[in-house]
């Protein structure tokens, strides 16, 4: 009659409790929770900069990524101006000539190299302000080829225009959009003359172009003509491969002046790099970070479930024999880890809420709480910890009864 009162329940619970001293103690699970937490924070943050990484390399330039781009400085040489224009003109010329060479051009300010001239402007038929500023770029005839920049409306310069009778202008969209708006820019006047003496007349409209940073929209840009050019960046698109066409700028450069020497020859493709190679650090930091937060978080949780196994051999075994099946016994264990999990995710997701506020200001074009992120973090840490506790789940369900219920 006593043993047909005994809770089988208390008896599994009180033998168990002889080998599971110590074992699946609030630290312990609390270590895994807190683990699991900052998982969900390191790895939403790191996907939310990921993705942002990838929305700025998406970003449309404006311009060819395989034009490349040089700098020549002229030593005193060279100090007057006509030499100046001389010389540019000649190396364009040999450029020209060069085989799978296309397109020739050159500007005062090249995109992305931290090179800005910002001129006070104003508009005819416009309310203008007197802090009216634009970016002013003087360009030669082939620029706009050379770097594959397209034209929304009008047309390019001409010769003509070069010929320094007449007065145009070409101005971006961003610029067609705010000061002609509900109108049509080609035709329109703007001047940039520190008198406000000499009207210029817009004749085209190019396609936006990021010239100061990838992450920030295009600001309002005037181009003017410039036939003496005498300084500034050189623009060459060309079939030949980057490091054929430097090769070929060098000798050419040498065969005009040897005591000359081509300096910071680069793809504009290479500019766009170092323009986003601060966020590609941070970016990879954090990811660096979060790999090795989910690393220390799944190694926790498998050992945990490991020796959690070690220590309730004995009540597997006993549970086993009175008929719990070996799925039965895998699902206690993966219950466990499962509920371990859940709590992690519940406080990261808590967590990751107020982080991704912080780095709002870190983030381009995504949302700081992004939905597709935050499923991917969970999914991503739900199956790496289920799989981190499956093996020990196994080994219990491998257990032999009759060996678990000779242990001590």
């Amino acid at each position: 009659m006593a043993v047909a009162r005994i809770n089988l329940t208390d008896f599994l619970a009180s033998t168990g409790s002889l080998s599971v001293a110590g074992a699946h103690t609030r630290i312990q699970s609390t270590l895994i929770v807190v683990e699991s937490a900052l998982v969900v924070v390191l790895l939403a943050s790191a996907g939310l900069l990921i993705r942002s990484y990838v929305n700025v390399e998406s970003v449309d330039t404006g311009f060819s990524s395989a034009t490349v781009s040089m700098n020549i400085a002229l030593d005193a040489r060279y100090s007057e101006p006509q030499q100046r224009i001389t010389f540019f003109r000649n190396l364009f010329a040999r450029l020209q000539a060069l085989p799978g060479v296309q397109a020739v051009g050159a500007i005062n300010n090249l995109p992305l190299t931290n090179s800005e001239d910002l001129s006070i402007f104003m508009v005819d038929g416009y309310p203008n302000e007197k802090t009216q500023i634009a970016e002013a770029r003087s360009i030669t005839q082939q620029y706009f080829s050379a770097m594959n920049i397209q034209l929304v409306a009008g047309r390019f310069f001409s010769n003509e225009d070069y010929s320094g009778h007449a007065h145009t202008a070409i101005v971006n969209q961003s610029f067609a959009k705010k000061y002609f708006a509900n109108r049509d820019a080609i035709g329109g006047r703007v001047n940039t003359d520190d008198h406000h003496m000499q009207w210029d007349t817009v004749v085209g409209v190019i396609r936006d172009v990021h010239h100061s940073s990838l992450e920030e929209p295009p600001v309002p840009q005037i181009y003017h003509p410039n036939a003496a050019f005498d300084g500034g960046y050189i623009a060459v698109r060309s079939t030949l491969p980057p490091k054929s066409l430097a090769s070929a700028i060098r000798s050419t450069l040498h065969s005009i002046d040897a005591n000359l020497a081509a300096g910071d020859i680069r793809t504009m493709g290479e500019l766009e790099s170092v323009a986003s190679a601060q966020r590609r650090f941070q970016t990879s930091l954090l990811t660096v970070f979060a790999a090795i937060a989910l690393s220390l978080a799944l190694v926790g949780l498998y050992g945990l479930m490991a020796y959690s196994v070690s220590r309730r051999t004995r009540e597997v075994g006993i549970r086993m024999a009175l008929g719990a099946q070996r799925t039965d016994v895998m699902l206690l264990v993966l219950r466990k880890a499962a509920i371990l999990l859940a709590l992690g995710l519940a406080c990261g997701l808590v967590a990751s809420w107020f982080a991704t506020r912080a780095i709002q200001v870190f983030l381009f074009g995504i949302g700081g709480h992004d939905p597709i992120t935050i499923l991917a973090v969970c999914v991503l840490l739900a199956v790496s910890g289920l799989m981190a506790a499956l093996i020990p789940a196994r080994r219990a369900a491998a257990v032999q009864p009759m060996e678990a219920l000779r242990q001590e």
